[in-house]
């Protein structure tokens, strides 16, 4: 349920909680903070659809038997004391009977958004036990700060919030790295910029040491962890978009098949001729008249 408090600040209060209140509040730079307490008389389940990027920590031990659920709707391992939730998605939590104090972050701000949606940190999941020794720090520092508040309170949490979410995407990012290189697969942001580079440069000579360049890798190692995470070699997967991209453009407009070859990356109209009629049994032209027919 979303609640703005007397300054505006958005909080997310539980349904079913017998009681709840906030013990302090905080707000700067699109980061919010505050310190609440709730507690239930009795067993609830509600589902927590949090908008902005969410990390919360626990001020003392967690109820032992509070859950979340997992996409299987099973009940998945008790949360730890750090738990983080990426925007947009919808989690499900069982909570029994018993008192509850949380510091509780949403980040709203600029520079933070910029991190949590970089390419290389971008398939930020769930995470109910984050084991990152100084994101714990930090949170039980910005929980004495938040009831001691000093001189410079607003630049020292905004600082120490921002750290916090470094701290986030680096292990995230990492953590995604090395699930993939235990595969022998690429991590998904670079994945993603390959394929952002290839469709960029599709009418230049692609070669695998420039792509690799891009995401700071060796070719070989571009090479074999592309075939494993796409299944596909690097050379047929670039060969078979320069064709897509052909198709379209051959159906699409007017442009002389030579224009065409140039624009998809070929030397010549004999060679993207060739190439084409391997990939689709049908000359440039025999393409083009044929989904000319039968648009």
């Amino acid at each position: 349920m979303r609640l703005e408090a007397d300054l505006g600040l958005p909080l997310c209060a539980p349904h079913t909680a017998s009681h709840f209140h906030v013990e302090r509040r905080f707000h700067t730079n699109g980061i919010f903070a505050d310190i609440r307490h709730f507690g239930w008389t009795q067993s609830s389940r509600s589902v927590f659809r949090p908008d902005s990027y969410y990390l919360d920590f626990s001020i003392g031990p967690r109820c032992p038997s509070a859950r979340f659920f997992n996409s299987e709707r099973q009940l998945a391992d008790p949360p730890g004391d750090v738990v983080f939730l990426p925007k947009g998605g919808a989690f499900a939590t069982l909570s029994e009977p018993g008192e509850h104090s949380l510091l509780c972050l949403t980040f709203e701000n600029d520079r933070a958004m910029q991190l949590f949606e970089d390419d290389s940190v971008a398939d930020l999941a769930a995470c109910q036990d984050v084991q990152i020794g100084r994101v714990r720090q930090g949170l039980a520092r910005l929980v004495e700060e938040l009831r001691n508040p000093g001189f410079g309170q607003d630049i020292l949490l905004e600082s120490m919030a921002l750290m916090l979410v470094v701290e986030l995407c680096r292990h995230f990012r990492q953590a995604q790295y090395d699930d993939r290189s235990v595969h022998g697969q690429m991590p998904g942001w670079r994945l993603r910029r390959i394929k952002d580079k290839i469709e960029a440069d599709l009418a230049e000579m692609l070669s695998v040491a420039d792509l690799a360049a891009e995401i700071r890798t060796s070719p070989r190692h571009l090479i074999r962890t592309f075939r494993a995470t796409t299944g596909i070699t690097l050379t047929d997967y670039i060969a078979s978009r320069r064709i897509a991209r052909a198709q379209d453009l051959l159906v699409r407009g007017e442009a002389m098949i030579k224009v065409i070859a140039g624009n998809c990356g070929f030397q010549s109209a004999a060679a993207f001729s060739a190439a084409f009629r391997k990939a689709t049994g049908m000359t440039p032209r025999e393409y083009r008249e044929e989904r000319g027919a039968s648009r």
